[in-house]
């Protein structure tokens, strides 16, 4: 029987006593797109910051290829994760930098891509890597969130966590960005989108 890469049973999350997230279980393989849906406050983006490590969770427990998400654990396990949050607060003067400061960090170092690398990237993802000389503030929050992404994906990590994807973007660019992330097939991606197709083309539904 294979291993599945993530397993997650009966969690639950809770804020100040206010449980968010009740006993809730699902299983991924590798390669698996599954996206978190429902309601407004139901936890989605807690599901996903606990599955980060951010966030504890108050039951049950978390595996990454038998490794279970413990504090002793959670810098292992983060080394194979791409983490992308709806809200990202960006310190930076120079589009770039966004990029490049990814890969200041020791352990991503090895991976740092080449210029050629990254720009047939931000080329399958409809953005000019003119915007690379670009100030933050001079791009839309669209070319923002696909620059993001760019980030996120060349990072080449086994798992994409990633919260509202494609919520700053206009249709054509979120079905290209769609079909671009669900097509990685070596990828493994937990999402919580809003967007329909990106749900319809996703391999599981986690329904709250």
């Amino acid at each position: 029987m294979v291993t599945p890469l993530i397993s997650v049973n009966n969690i639950s999350i809770s804020y100040d006593k206010n449980e968010v997230v009740k006993n809730l279980s699902f299983q991924l393989s590798k390669g698996d797109k599954a996206v978190i849906t429902g309601e407004s406050g139901k936890g989605k983006s807690s599901i996903l910051n606990a599955l980060a490590g951010f966030v504890p969770i108050s039951n049950g427990n978390i595996f990454f290829s038998n490794i279970e998400l413990l504090p002793k654990y959670i810098g292992e396990i983060r080394s194979n994760i791409a983490w992308l949050p709806q809200e990202t607060a960006l310190h930076f003067d120079s589009v770039k930098e966004i990029i490049y400061s990814l890969f200041s960090l020791h352990k991503n170092k090895p991976d740092t891509p080449s210029k050629a690398e990254i720009h047939q990237l931000l080329n399958q993802l409809n953005i000019s890597p003119v915007l690379l000389d670009k100030e933050i503030d001079e791009i839309s929050g669209g070319q923002k969130q696909r620059i993001l992404l760019a980030g996120a994906l060349l990072l080449k990590k086994e798992v994409l966590i990633i919260d509202e994807p494609t919520s700053d973007l206009d249709e054509k660019n979120k079905k290209l960005i769609t079909d671009f992330i669900l097509t990685q097939k070596e990828l493994t991606v937990i999402a919580v989108s809003h967007d329909a197709y990106w749900i319809e083309n996703s391999s599981k539904n986690i329904a709250l």
